[in-house]
């Protein structure tokens, strides 16, 4: 039976277009939303509306259900929605009629905001690691090319000299450069739903700092109308977050295609790495970057949606029930996207050229004893001519050992499942 029922059929067209993909999306937080679900058992146990005997059994009916989902066992059927559905109903065949007692004081609403964000403080801690192992990546390239020079690139124009490690360098600070949006992000995640029930609270003497502080919250969600509002909001936060990292790998991946192309040579990508043509037998081509580079256009497009969705009035709304898909994509797209980068940037290998001279008129004209734009002219005048003789001078350096130390300060977080875990311990 479905958690609103109240008699009376529901249309099947219209039953199966309003569960749309939920019983298949809602599997990603299945197990989010049994550890929310134990956290409100305990809530209820404290303002004494469960006894010790129903919580008991309800936090043990929980654990086995978490251990289905481990075991992959667990499954969502049409008829029961959603996950939170089908938990109750799993629950009510188990235990009886105490498993009804479960959605006391409870929304589906505050429920689904507590998975999708214990969810998302999850997620955000696997992708901060993902974050971390790219910039390493980058970093080690770069100071394993520290020296090595490369013309630096302007409209795609050889510009400046520049060397390979400048060029990984510069993507691997940038990467941390942006890590405070993840932070942002996550604070923004980081404020317990639970309690706010439709959006509006409940009649009932619930503590919701103890939910927080059993879920591990940072604080609640006040008030409890704010909860309804975030909807949305949260989630483009965390995938803006997640488009400029995927954004920098596209850049990056942009580079890749350019560089690893015949005419420009300077990088060489390993052929476990590259794909055939299906006609012409002497072709290997860096598809992998070039779905890297697509892969932030997805990233993007799923924020875009999600900002799309909530135009909407003060409330909930059914229109919110459709951002889990793009939100589900967009998260997976980015973690895949740098975890690949990261793996491909130990592969590719540096295949230099000698600079050609003219990248070094800048420096040619600094050194001249005339103003500077006497001297551009000049010099202009002898690379037309053929004439200009410049003196080589090394490609700018930089402080490989500051960049390494930026990088060991923001370790990633550990796992909050042991914390968690604790919530279904009897």
């Amino acid at each position: 039976m479905r958690l609103w029922e109240k008699g009376g059929a529901l249309d099947a067209e219209v039953a199966a277009f309003t569960v749309g993909d939920d019983p298949v999306l809602d599997l990603a937080w299945a197990r989010y939303d049994v550890v929310g679900s134990a956290a409100h058992v305990r809530v209820l146990r404290a303002a004494g509306l469960l006894d010790a005997s129903e919580t008991k059994a309800l936090i043990g009916g929980l654990k086995a259900l978490l251990e289905e989902m481990e075991r992959g066992e667990f499954s969502i059927a049409a008829a029961e929605e959603d996950v939170h559905t089908a938990i109750e109903a799993r629950l009510t065949e188990r235990l009886g009629a105490v498993a009804g007692r479960i959605h006391t004081g409870r929304s589906r609403n505050d429920q689904v905001l507590t998975a999708l964000r214990l969810w998302m403080l999850d997620e955000l801690d696997a992708i901060e690691v993902e974050w971390h192992a790219l910039a390493t990546a980058w970093l080690r390239f770069a100071a394993a090319h520290e020296n090595l020079p490369l013309a630096g690139y302007t409209h795609l124009q050889p510009a400046m000299p520049s060397s390979y490690g400048l060029w990984s360098a510069g993507y691997a600070a940038a990467l941390l450069d942006s890590l405070p949006l993840l932070h942002a992000a996550r604070a923004l995640v980081d404020r317990c739903p639970l309690g706010t029930a439709a959006g509006y609270g409940t009649p009932l003497p619930l503590d919701r700092d103890l939910a927080a502080r059993l879920l591990g919250f940072a604080t609640v969600e006040s008030p409890v109308t704010t909860a309804q509002l975030s909807r949305g909001l949260v989630e483009a936060a965390v995938l803006g977050a997640l488009g400029t990292a995927t954004g920098l790998v596209a850049r990056w991946a942009w580079d890749l295609v350019i560089f690893s192309s015949g005419e420009f040579s300077l990088v060489r990508l390993p052929s476990a790495f590259t794909t055939g043509s299906s006609i012409m037998p002497q072709k290997r081509n860096p598809d992998v970057a070039e779905l890297l580079r697509a892969s932030a256009v997805g990233v993007r497009a799923a924020r875009r949606e999600i900002e799309d969705l909530v135009a909407l009035p003060g409330g909930y709304q059914r229109d919110m029930q459709l951002t889990k898909g793009p939100l589900l994509r967009g998260v997976r797209q980015a973690r895949a996207s740098m975890r690949i980068a990261a793996h491909l940037a130990g592969a590719i290998e540096a295949t230099p050229r000698p600079l050609d001279p003219s990248l070094f008129a800048a420096a040619d004209a600094y050194r001249r004893d005339k103003p500077f734009r006497e001297a551009y002219r000049e010099v202009a005048a002898e690379i037309a001519a053929g004439t200009f003789a410049p003196e080589p001078s090394p490609p700018p350096g930089w402080d490989v050992a500051a960049l390494e130390s930026r990088l060991a300060s923001v370790a990633p977080p550990g796992s909050r499942w042991p914390a968690w875990a604790e919530l279904l311990n009897e």
